[in-house]
C-alpha cells in the first residue's frame, strides 16, 4: 500500500476535499527540506504558517457548518480533536522519552523532562520563550522544539469554538467580526511586550487568517482551496494525509542525530525515509484506528494517558534527569567542563564603579581586588575573554597580579569598531566599549593587558559548521556602522582587519604591555560528544583536521603575523600548537576536555592555555 502511495481516508466532518491534504504535503515537504537542508531550503519555515493558515480554516469552516446545521456539540468537537491529535503525540512522546532514558546525560534528560512535561500539556512555546531562540544553535538540541508551533494551535483549539458560538449566537457578522479579530491579533504585539515568535498572541492572526479565508469563500460562495491536478497529486497527498505525524517524527530524529554528533545533512535521505514509514504507519495503523472510535472511554483514556506521560516527564526534571541510571558511564569528570562560570562578581563590579562612578553595562565584570593601587592584568574581549579569565587569574597571581576583566558578548572592544544587529544593538556595543577604555586609560595600576576575542565569525560573518550558523547565509550576525550607513561601501571583512590594525597601533606606544590572543580552532560539533554514551553506539573522534582550522583562518592569521612585525611592542599568542598536533586539533588533551561548547573554553582549557603562555606573558621583561 505505502508503495502505491494509496492510503485510506479517515472519516471527516466535511467533505473530503484532497487539495487541503495537497496543501498539507506541500507545507510538511517544506518543513522538512528546511530543517535537514537549511542552505538550500530558507523559507521552508513558511511551511508552519502554512499549516496555522489551513488549521483556522478547516476548524472554523467545521464549527459554522455545523452551527448553521444545528448539530454543533462542544462536547463532540474536543472529543474529534483528542482522537484526532493525541495518539501520534503519545507515541512520539513515548518514544522520546525512551531514546532519552537510553542515551541522554543527566542534563540532557533533566532538560527533556522539562519539556516533556510542556509539550504534553501544550505550553511547550511558552517555555521556550524563556530558553532558547528558534534560530539559536542551542535549539538543535532540544528535540521536542517543534511542539512549540502544536501548542499554539492545541491553544487556539480550546478557545476558538466559544468565540465562533459566540459570535453566531449573538448573531454578529460574522465576516466583521473576524476581521475585527484578525486586526487586534496582528496589532498585539504592538500593544504589549511578548515574544514575537513563539508567544501563541503572536500567532494567533495566522489561524484567524485561515478562518477569515473561510468565511469570505463561503459568502462568496468561491471555494479558495478548491480541488485541483496539481494539489491533487497523489504525491502531495500522501504527504499531507501523514502530515501530522510526519511533523511530529522529523524533527525528534533531526534533534537526537545533532545531540549524537551525526550529520544530518549527509544522512538526510535516511531521516526523510525513516520519518515518513513511522507516520504511514502511525497514520494507518493508530490514527484511523482511534478516529474510528466515537466512545467518550477513549477519549477519556487518551487524556489520561497524555497527562500521565506529562507527569512522568516532571518526575523526571525533578530527579535531575535520574543521575542513577545504570547504564550511564561516568563522565563527571568532564561534564563539569560544559558550565560557564559566572558572568560577574561583587568586586568587578565595585572596583569598576570606583573608577568611572556608575556601574557599567558590560556582560562581563570580575576582579580579584578593588584596590586600584594593586598590579593588575586586565583581559578585555568578547565571550571568549570571559572563558579565559579563570586560566589567567590562577597564574596571575602566582606572579603577585590582581586580574580583571571586563568584555562584551557579540561586541569585541576594538576601538571605533562597534558592531551590532541592528542600530540600537550598535550603540549599546559602543557604550560597552567606551566602559573599557575609560577604565584601561583610568589610574588603575594596569600592567598588562591580554586581548582575547573570536575573529573570523566577525570577518565573514559565519559560524563554522551548521552548529554554529555555518549553513546560513553570509553576514547574520553583527555588523558595522557602515553596513547600517552606506551598504554600497561596506566591507565587512576589510573593517575588521582595520580594526586590529588600529589597536596594534594605538597600544603599540602605550606602557602598558599589549598581547594579542590569536582565535583558537573552532570545532564545528558540540564538544559533548566527546563524553561517552550508554552504550557506546557514538562515538566521536573528538577531533578536526588541523588544515581546515588553518584554511578557514588562513587570511587572519596571517594579516595579525603580518602587521605585528610593524608593531614590536604587541606581543602575539598563538594558541595553534597547544590544540593542534601535525594533523589534528583536538578537543581532550592530557585527558583534560578543553572546550565548553563548539570555540569557548572550558575551565581546564583556560587553566591550559594560561600555562601555555605563562611565560611569554609572566616572565617577560
Amino acid at each position: 500500500m505505502l508503495t502505491k502511495l494509496t492510503l485510506p481516508i479517515a472519516n471527516h466532518s466535511l467533505k473530503y476535499n484532497p487539495s487541503l491534504d495537497g496543501l498539507r504535503g506541500i507545507a510538511i515537504l517544506s518543513v522538512l527540506l528546511f530543517h535537514i537542508y537549511p542552505q538550500y531550503f530558507h523559507y521552508g519555515y513558511l511551511g508552519v504558517d502554512l499549516f496555522f493558515v489551513l488549521s483556522g480554516y478547516l476548524i472554523t469552516n467545521i464549527i459554522y457548518t455545523k452551527l448553521e446545521n444545528n448539530t454543533f456539540s462542544f462536547k463532540e468537537f474536543y472529543r474529534n480533536r483528542i482522537r484526532r491529535i493525541f495518539p501520534a503525540v503519545i507515541i512520539v512522546l513515548l518514544f522520546t522519552l525512551v531514546v532519552g532514558w537510553l542515551f541522554l546525560f543527566p542534563s540532557e534528560l533533566e532538560n527533556l523532562g522539562k519539556h516533556i512535561k510542556s509539550s504534553a500539556f501544550f505550553y511547550q512555546n511558552f517555555r521556550l520563550i524563556d530558553e532558547v531562540g528558534y534560530w539559536d544553535k542551542e535549539a538543535q538540541l532540544k528535540p521536542l522544539l517543534h511542539f512549540w508551533s502544536l501548542s499554539v494551535e492545541e491553544q487556539f483549539y480550546i478557545f476558538w469554538p466559544l468565540v465562533i458560538f459566540a459570535i453566531y449566537k449573538f448573531r454578529l457578522n460574522l465576516l466583521y467580526s473576524l476581521l475585527g479579530l484578525l486586526v487586534l491579533s496582528i496589532s498585539i504585539k504592538y500593544i504589549i511586550e511578548i515574544d514575537i515568535f513563539y508567544h501563541s498572541l503572536a500567532r494567533f492572526w495566522e489561524l484567524i487568517l485561515g478562518s477569515l479565508l473561510y468565511v469570505i469563500s463561503s459568502k462568496y460562495n468561491y471555494e479558495i482551496f478548491k480541488d485541483n491536478i496539481i494539489l491533487s497529486n497523489k504525491y502531495l497527498v500522501f504527504l499531507g494525509l501523514i502530515s501530522f505525524p510526519l511533523y511530529l517524527w522529523h524533527y525528534m530524529i533531526i534533534s537526537y542525530m545533532y545531540i549524537f554528533g551525526l550529520d544530518v545533512t549527509q544522512y538526510g535521505i535516511y531521516i526523510i525515509v525513516i520519518s515518513i514509514i513511522l507516520s504511514y504507519l502511525i497514520y494507518r495503523y493508530v490514527e484511523l484506528y482511534f478516529r474510528k472510535q466515537n466512545s467518550y472511554k477513549v477519549t477519556v483514556g487518551l487524556f489520561i494517558v497524555l497527562f500521565l506521560i506529562g507527569i512522568i516527564g516532571n518526575y523526571i526534571y525533578k530527579k535531575d534527569g535520574l543521575p542513577d541510571r545504570k547504564h550511564l558511564i561516568d563522565n563527571s569528570k568532564w561534564q563539569k567542563q560544559f558550565t560557564r562560570e559566572p558572568v560577574k562578581n561583587q568586586k568587578g563590579i565595585v572596583l569598576t564603579k570606583k573608577i568611572l562612578g556608575y556601574i557599567p553595562n558590560n556582560d562581563y565584570i570580575k576582579s580579584t581586588s578593588i584596590n586600584m593601587s594593586k598590579k593588575y592584568i586586565v583581559v578585555v574581549g568578547d565571550s571568549h575573554a570571559h572563558t579565559s579569565y579563570p586560566g589567567f587569574v590562577k597564574i596571575a597571581k602566582k606572579y603577585d597580579y590582581e586580574a580583571l576583566l571586563l568584555s562584551n558578548s557579540s561586541c569585541p572592544p576594538y576601538i571605533g569598531g562597534a558592531m551590532g544587529k541592528n542600530i540600537k544593538d550598535l550603540q549599546q556595543c559602543q557604550k560597552k566599549i567606551d566602559n573599557i577604555y575609560k577604565i584601561l586609560n583610568s589610574k588603575l595600576n594596569i600592567a598588562k593587558i591580554i586581548f582575547v576575542t573570536r575573529a573570523t565569525t566577525y570577518m565573514e560573518g559565519l559560524g563554522y559548521g551548521v552548529i554554529d550558523g555555518g549553513d546560513k547565509k553570509p553576514y547574520s550576525g553583527s555588523k558595522f556602522k557602515e553596513y547600517f550607513v552606506n551598504q554600497k561601501k561596506w566591507d565587512q571583512k576589510q573593517q575588521f582587519l582595520n580594526n586590529i590594525k588600529n589597536e596594534f597601533k594605538i597600544f603599540n606606544n602605550s606602557k602598558k604591555q599589549f598581547y594579542y590572543v590569536l582565535e583558537d580552532p573552532e570545532l564545528g560539533f558540540d564538544p559533548k560528544n566527546c563524553m561517552i554514551r550508554p552504550f557506546n553506539l557514538f562515538p566521536s573522534t573528538c577531533r578536526l583536521k588541523k588544515e581546515d582550522f588553518l584554511t578557514r583562518q588562513k587570511e587572519y592569521r596571517n594579516f595579525v603575523y603580518k602587521i605585528s612585525k610593524e608593531y614590536k611592542n604587541i606581543t602575539i599568542l598563538d594558541p595553534k600548537n597547544l590544540y593542534c598536533d601535525d594533523e589534528y586539533c583536538y578537543t581532550v588533551k592530557n585527558g583534560k576536555m578543553l572546550y565548553a561548547d563548539d570555540d569557548h573554553h572550558s575551565i581546564d582549557g583556560s587553566i591550559m592555555q594560561a600555562n601555555y603562555f605563562k611565560d611569554k606573558v609572566f616572565n617577560a621583561n
